[in-house]
């Protein structure tokens, strides 16, 4: 027997485990580019209007969100969907990659399955290789996908520039299966693995965000910036694809160097003792799922509020900006806000909300995962209820999303009102906030009503926002329908700062979201435990 013995086996036994959830991404990411490919020559049908918007994206803010600005003297609808939208779906096979490696990696371990297979016929390194392998399969799949469908879309996107743009994706999703690959060897824990994954996602965005305001040299500090500088449909440039092949090996070897450093089920990264017995707060629902969830806690706390004070620098050079193209001015106007900076400063705000509310939903779906892998069944065969044991993860994650999403507010408005001595700004940025915090609470009601009746269709509260996030960066974009807008929570929350406080819309969401919560309390009680 060799280390890679079973190596097949375990690979298509991950395609059959996914057989559902890789078609869901392949058809989720390359189907969000061909919308976007086939509305934009409807949207922009001249050279006028994409010169025009050219014009609009050429601002910090854009290159802070979206990348660099290559090709603007020539606005195409290539050049247009590389600039504005390729670097969401990096970040989209990034996490693709991380999850699903872990997934078959650390999670395996972590639940003792891996040990059993492994006492079978199987190699060492049959595992991290079945995945890494699967991971990259796909992503190989989403480029080819990109390099043949994309040329057939109307607006005479070429066939070269959408090879550089499927080769740029799929890299960076290869890259990050081998960040994931190297984080489930450094913990015990499958959820510590993918946040340790995603703050290397969320710094090397936010590195290339910085890079690429201030033109300097920290977008090679970066993957997703590696991918941009290949410039598709610009001028194609095919030497950066050395570095994501160079590092991406790294990761791989790196994998087989620190499999072979620790035991099966361990982590390379040394588990501190607990304390001999347990503080009085652990017999409290409440104090133990906020033990179990602290570190994701502060992990999400830290990575929005360093997001915040990020843009919150960029709050002068905005300003500065908008005297040279009053088109900005306007444009951040138009979300709400009563000045521009207050149009910039709701725009974040919204952004730091959607990542508050990824918080949210994974950690209201965490008693799913308790029930499913039975550790729900011994509590609940105790003193403890029902509503007790749901309640302590609702609270946890209803005041957990409320405290990621107010430290990056604050994060910024201080930033911001220390840039421009206003301290009004910072009052409004916290305002905006507070305002976007019963629509993150409906989405936590959401997968508590699915969980407490439904629970296979958990993954709904996902798709919703999805949605969300779509229709709040790219609605405009594609022109979507008020009445489709409106479906998404977000939609309904007041556009501040500076903008009109409406109270109904807030009390209206925070209603929905305690009538879901009632809703998932009542049929959870009535219904049987699912059985691991």
């Amino acid at each position: 027997m060799t280390s890679l013995t079973g190596t097949w086996t375990l690979i298509r036994f991950i395609l059959r485990r996914d057989r559902i959830r890789i078609p869901i991404w392949i058809i989720g990411i390359v189907g969000f580019f061909l919308i976007l490919a086939t509305s934009f020559p409807e949207i922009y049908p001249g050279e006028q209007e994409r010169q025009a918007r050219a014009q609009l994206m050429s601002n910090p803010t854009a290159i802070a969100f979206r990348g660099p600005g290559h090709g603007l003297e020539d606005y195409t609808y290539g050049v247009m969907m590389a600039h504005e939208v390729m670097a969401y779906g990096m970040i989209a096979v990034a996490l693709m990659s991380i999850f699903m490696v872990v997934r078959h990696t650390r999670a395996e371990e972590e639940s003792d399955r891996l040990e059993l297979i492994r006492s079978s016929v199987v190699g060492r390194y049959a595992s991290p290789v079945a995945a890494i392998t699967v991971a990259t399969a796909v992503n190989v799949v989403i480029a080819l996908l990109f390099v043949t469908l994309i040329p057939l879309m109307p607006g005479d996107y070429s066939v070269v520039g959408s090879l550089a743009f499927g080769l740029a994706i799929g890299s960076v999703g290869i890259f990050f299966a081998g960040v994931g690959a190297i984080t489930a060897q450094l913990t015990e824990f499958g959820r510590g693995a993918s946040s340790m994954a995603a703050l290397v996602l969320g710094a090397s965005y936010l590195i290339r965000a910085i890079g690429d305001v201030q033109e300097s040299a920290l977008i090679w500090l970066s993957p997703v910036g590696w991918g941009q500088a290949m410039r598709p449909f610009v001028d194609e440039l095919w030497w950066p694809l050395v570095l994501p092949a160079a590092f991406t090996g790294v990761l791989f070897l790196g994998v087989f160097v620190l499999i072979n450093r620790r035991d099966v089920g361990g982590g390379i990264l040394p588990q501190k003792p607990g304390p001999a017995t347990a503080s009085n707060t652990l017999s409290n629902p409440i104090g133990f799922v906020l033990r179990q969830q602290q570190g994701s806690i502060i992990g999400w706390t830290l990575g929005v509020t360093v997001i915040g004070v990020s843009f919150g620098t960029l709050i002068g050079e905005v300003e500065t900006f908008i005297a040279d193209n009053p088109q900005l001015g306007e444009f951040l106007e138009s979300t709400g806000g009563a000045t521009p900076i207050d149009g910039f400063l709701g725009l974040l705000v919204m952004i730091m909300a959607f990542m508050a509310t990824g918080f949210a939903v994974a950690s209201a779906m965490r008693p799913h995962t308790e029930e499913s892998e039975g550790r729900a069944e011994p509590l609940l065969s105790t003193a403890l209820s029902r509503p007790r044991w749901l309640g302590g993860y609702l609270v946890v994650a209803m005041a957990g999303s409320a405290i990621v999403l107010l430290s990056g507010a604050a994060g910024l408005g201080i930033l911001a009102a220390i840039d421009q001595d206003d301290m009004g700004l910072l009052t409004g940025t916290l305002g905006a906030a507070l305002a976007y915090i019963p629509a993150v609470w409906l989405m936590i009601g959401l997968a508590c009503a699915l969980f407490g009746g439904i629970p296979r269709l958990l993954v709904l509260t996902w798709l919703v926002l999805i949605f969300g996030i779509f229709a709040g960066l790219f609605g405009d974009m594609v022109n979507m329908p008020s009445w489709a807008r409106a479906i998404s929570p977000f939609e309904h929350v007041p556009d501040l700062p500076g903008g009109t406080l409406a109270v109904w819309p807030i009390a209206i969401l925070a209603f929905l979201a305690a009538l879901l919560i009632a809703i998932g309390q009542f049929t959870f009680r009535s219904r049987d435990l699912e059985m691991s």
